[in-house]
């Protein structure tokens, strides 16, 4: 790279390269001065002293290519277990394309028993698979047989097994821990978020993407 009478380096088009940025303006492609053909600096605005002697030529500013890591691509977060509402407001503001699709099925599902292994930490196991439920999911234990009350209501599913999930909550105790008489009492929470079509951790999703959120019906 060139420089110029005053040892300042110089870009293609021979004006003195611009390596910083005032403020939070965006940067300058070229600062035309005096000694190339241009005009004064207005020494009122500001005396560009750092332009001439304290940061010039480094580092010099090197722009983002096409299709470069970082550069208008994003990493997915999860919205399982986020109202329709939130998460589709969650993806726009991320600048996704968001597509709401059908409901899914919620069908209830049978309890058989609950294993309460700490105060935050509860294992239900059912009559069919829980893999319908991921981590992330909100559920809902409803009142049955055998179905201790302080486990009654909405949960956040932690894991998931063919024969049981665990939720975290708090309110209950190990004496809570029991068989219960099948009851069809477990439930995705109606209008919360089941599935999305871009898995949450994802860091090369361009801005524009689309994506489709599924929430469980009623």
């Amino acid at each position: 790279m060139t420089t110029n009478e005053n040892g300042n380096l110089l870009d293609s088009s021979g004006n003195v390269a611009v390596d910083f940025v005032w403020g939070g303006f965006p940067l300058q492609p070229n600062d035309v001065r005096e000694e190339n053909g241009g005009e004064l600096l207005v020494a009122t605005l500001d005396n560009h002293s750092i332009a001439y002697e304290g940061w010039n030529g480094y580092p010099l500013y090197t722009p983002d290519t096409e299709g470069a890591e970082g550069a208008g691509y994003i990493v997915v977060r999860s919205v399982i277990g986020e109202t329709t509402a939130n998460a589709t407001d969650i993806f726009e503001d991320a600048g996704l394309v968001v597509t709401v699709g059908s409901a899914a099925t919620n069908t209830a599902k049978s309890i058989t028993r609950i294993n309460v292994t700490s105060t935050t930490a509860a294992t239900v196991y059912t009559t069919t698979a829980s893999t319908a439920y991921t981590a992330g999911s909100k559920v809902t234990i409803g009142a049955g047989t055998g179905i201790p009350a302080a486990l009654v209501g909405t949960w956040t599913v932690t894991s998931t097994n063919a024969s049981y999930i665990v939720i975290a909550g708090t309110g209950w105790t190990v004496a809570d821990t029991g068989a219960i008489t099948p009851a069809a009492s477990l439930k995705g929470v109606v209008g919360t978020i089941k599935t999305q079509s871009l898995a949450a951790g994802a860091n090369s999703i361009a801005v524009g993407a689309a994506v489709t959120i599924v929430a469980y019906a009623s």
